[in-house]
């Protein structure tokens, strides 16, 4: 390794742990920064305005998607197109928000609270539990269980990895072969779905039915690439939302004791807003990338108007705009009465998270299982492999 990479390296490192101070920073001197044909947004209003606007600032996942379905897309790599709207609809039908009080929430109280008891004490929150409930979940209400629970989560993760970070050839290599693995896994059960029918009522199933009856976009190959979407986004990200709540809440005592008082009366309500303030403050990532597909100018009319060519590669910094003081009253503060527009978890505009309303269920009723538990105590910091958390072991009186 040569020096000059070298250093890159330890003023990346060094960047990531201090990217609330740069932002800050950014937001008051520069707040929009065109710079090699990369382009960074920091405000509140010119994030939304960047995110609001998917004709101009386009999704740049498409190309990467076609390896991962091996030539088809997933409708998180579309513009808004035909095909677009239709995949989105096929799959609003399959995985109906109705679902959440009747099937998720009973599966995810359930489960999370039997790895918890059968823990007896001890548990690795993060192996055994956030990557756990999330792939269960979509083994009982997508039908698809994975041929192994371990490596189903570990494809999901790397695929994720390789979709929305920084590309890495030895990620792009494990995420493919993850691919064609769970391409095959999907295809197979998809196969042995139709010539052996049950009556169960879960997404899979739906889909086949939407399939009889001739439904547009409902080939085997699209069930399997709305399927392959649909587990990337389910569980590496419903396993580290959850874990950094969990080690935010240890690293403040006083709102560990208030989230538990919560969770032992039950109050949901109060766990989303616990879970989305940890998580604003603690951010699931930096921001969301967009290709600019015209020139265009941000912020037009004001000081900080900053003209973005086309073809860039956008940073719509969520991050920052959660901390944002022109729009968040006390950012730095964690606050349990916050408007929903003060959080950016899953996006905004078109491209907002397709299982939003299933995480918000779901990971507060992950941590209410841990939260119910008495003595809580952290044996370590919380372990981290960039992008994900890997282990979170505590100990609490069963």
């Amino acid at each position: 390794m040569t020096k000059e990479k070298n250093f890159e390296e330890k003023l990346t490192a060094w960047a990531l742990k201090h990217l609330n101070e740069i932002f800050a920073v950014l937001r008051i001197i520069k707040p929009n920064i065109v710079f090699k044909g990369n382009a960074l947004v920091t405000r509140f209003e010119d994030v939304t305005e960047i995110l609001d606007r998917d004709w101009i600032f386009q999704v740049p996942y498409a190309e990467k998607m076609r390896k991962v379905t091996d030539g088809g897309n997933f409708f998180l790599g579309m513009q808004n197109t035909e095909q677009y709207t239709r995949d989105v609809s096929n799959m609003r039908i399959a995985v109906r928000r109705e679902d959440i009080d009747t099937i998720v929430k009973p599966f995810v109280d359930n489960t999370s609270t039997e790895i918890v008891n059968a823990a007896s004490g001890k548990i690795d929150v993060i192996q055994q539990l956030t990557r756990v409930v999330p792939t269960r979940l979509i083994g009982e209400y997508f039908g698809t269980p994975g041929w192994n629970e371990a490596e189903f989560a570990d494809a999901a993760t790397i695929m994720f990895q390789y979709l929305f970070y920084p590309d890495d050839p030895k990620v792009e290599e494990k995420a493919l072969n993850a691919a064609m693995q769970t391409r095959n896994y999907l295809d197979q059960t998809i196969a042995e779905r139709k010539k052996n029918p049950t009556d169960k009522d879960d997404v899979l199933g739906r889909c086949l039915k939407l399939q009889q009856i001739g439904t547009p976009g409902m080939k085997d190959t699209d069930i399997r690439n709305n399927l392959i979407g649909l587990i990337i986004g389910a569980i590496p990200t419903t396993s580290k939302c959850a874990a950094v709540t969990l080690n935010h809440l240890f690293n403040n005592p006083e709102l560990l004791v208030q989230a538990q008082q919560a969770a032992r009366v039950d109050d949901d309500a109060q766990l989303i807003q616990f879970v989305q303030e940890s998580l604003r403050l603690n951010p699931f990532a930096a921001g969301i990338q967009r290709i600019c597909a015209e020139d265009y100018t941000v912020a037009k009319g004001t000081l900080r108007s900053t003209k973005i060519q086309k073809g860039a590669r956008v940073l719509a910094a969520t991050q920052s705009a959660m901390m944002d003081g022109r729009k968040i009253k006390n950012p730095k503060q964690f606050q349990l009465d916050r408007p929903s527009y003060s959080y950016m978890h899953f996006g905004f505009g078109l491209h907002t998270c397709f299982g939003q309303y299933i995480n918000l269920i779901q990971i507060p009723g992950i941590i209410k299982a841990v939260l119910k538990q008495n003595s809580l105590r952290r044996i370590a910091d919380m372990a981290v492999e960039e992008p994900f958390p890997i282990s979170l072991e505590i100990t609490y009186d069963s």
